[in-house]
């Protein structure tokens, strides 16, 4: 059986990042195309991961919630990741000309989709019991690494200002997914 070409994104991302981004690099897919075929279904599965973790807090809590509730919570935390990938990448695209790197959007968003992998993998771990939550915070600590490990091969950023450039995007790529999702959830659903 044929392993699908997603499966071995997720592994090469995960257990050999290095050599995966010299080669993304080299050869990049198009952005918009790579974030319907590869990135969308990662979300979605994050998404799902997301609401499962609400529905059992609430449960614990002794609190039920509708489908409407839930559904609501699984489009926000969609709409959520889906805002911070795409108007992130314009953004840590612009972000990176001060950091002596190539302002391009679309490799800033394939960077982005591919560096999410091991949080969106996590969301659906953490939903298998209370105790799994701390998957969830080392899929965030593996997606920053990450990030940093490709922002050099992608973007051009120089060695030396990786570091800083990392931190600096991701308060801006959580920060549209956090605000987004906190804004939408008191909107619309509670």
């Amino acid at each position: 059986m044929k392993q699908s070409r997603n499966l071995q994104i997720i592994s090469s991302v995960l257990f050999r990042p290095s050599s995966f981004f010299e080669e993304f690099a080299g050869e990049p897919p198009a952005a918009r195309s790579f974030l319907f075929s590869y990135g969308l279904p990662l979300m979605v599965l994050g998404a799902a991961g997301r609401m499962a973790v609400v529905l059992q807090q609430n449960a614990l809590e002794g609190t039920v919630l509708r489908a409407d509730q839930l559904s609501g919570i699984f489009i926000i935390t969609l709409t959520g990741y889906l805002l911070s990938v795409w108007l992130g990448a314009q953004l840590v695209g612009k972000l990176a000309k001060p950091f002596r790197g190539s302002p391009d959007g679309e490799r800033a968003m394939l960077l982005i989709i591919t560096s999410y992998t091991p949080y969106m993998l996590a969301q659906p771990l953490a939903a298998i019991t209370p105790a799994m939550g701390p998957v969830s915070i080392l899929g965030l600590i593996y997606t920053v690494f990450l990030f940093g490990k490709g922002a050099g091969q992608l973007l051009e950023i120089p060695a030396v200002k990786v570091v800083g450039f990392t931190f600096t995007s991701f308060f801006v790529i959580f920060g549209i997914s956090y605000v987004s999702r906190h804004l939408l959830t008191g909107l619309f659903v509670f």
